[in-house]
């Protein structure tokens, strides 16, 4: 099993980055996982993406599923037979979201000519090809699931983007790796009360990472500007003794 990390940027992407993806494979199956502003182009470097089982998407902030419109333009612009057509699977009850995306870009069957469009729900596990994926809702702005990896005995996680909560501790048991989320500098970054939060600290990533027993912390979703990575992985250090990487674009972690 393994990760390949395509895009790191938060929402206001790192200069010269993409916005959040990731390639997971395991299982014999290929998933791209978020899909933000920049991730198709980083893609087409490695992958067409007929070669993808799935695109899965965490959640329906544009920093995580606009690409989805820059994907449809790598197909002919035709009606695709059902059999040719990329696996899409999309959060809980996101296909108005979607229907008025498509309207704004291409008319209402911009997506559905190319895409095997479903949604997944919310909680119960579900295969893509023979690679186990469970679902678990965050706490973020807007609703939003982190996922479970199962490829027999490896287990890698990815925690979208998320406040502290219980989900974590689902997410993070046992696992092998731990993609998370790491957006904040501060607090005073985040929403502040009586608005619920939505984002992690690296320390908060560190403290997941322990409680779970995660054996490898990558950090990812993260502002990063010079020497930034440094500071970003001794938080999670401080709190967290395996081992911790900031999130790389284009490499590949063995998990």
């Amino acid at each position: 099993m393994r990760l390949t990390v395509l895009g790191r940027s938060p929402a206001r992407p790192n200069p010269g980055e993409a916005c959040a993806g990731y390639l997971i494979e395991g299982a014999g199956s290929r998933v791209l996982v978020d899909i933000g502003p920049g991730i198709v182009a980083q893609l087409l470097r490695r992958h067409h993406p007929d070669e993808l089982d799935a695109v899965l998407v965490s959640h329906m902030h544009a920093d995580h599923m606009l690409d989805l419109v820059t994907l449809r333009y790598v197909y002919p612009w035709r009606r695709l037979a059902a059999d040719e057509r990329l696996r899409v699977i999309m959060p809980p009850g996101s296909a108005d979201q979607l229907l008025d995306l498509a309207r704004g870009v291409g008319g209402a069957r911009h997506f559905e000519d190319a895409f095997q469009l479903s949604e997944h729900d919310g909680s119960g596990t579900f295969e893509i090809g023979k690679l186990r994926v469970s679902p678990r809702e965050t706490q973020h702005y807007i609703p939003c699931w982190g996922f479970r990896f199962e490829d027999g005995d490896r287990r890698l996680s990815y925690t979208a983007d998320t406040a502290p909560c219980d989900a974590l501790a689902d997410l993070a048991d046992d696992a092998n790796l731990l993609l998370s989320e790491a957006t904040l500098r501060s607090l005073a970054e985040d929403a502040q009360p009586p608005e619920p939060r939505g984002h992690l600290m690296p320390s908060e990533a560190g403290d997941v990472a322990r409680e779970g027993g995660v054996e490898h912390l990558v950090l990812t979703h993260l502002p990063v500007n010079g020497d930034e990575a440094a500071s970003f992985a001794e938080q999670a250090r401080a709190v967290f003794d395996g081992e911790v990487h900031v999130a790389e674009p284009g490499r590949t972690y063995e998990v």
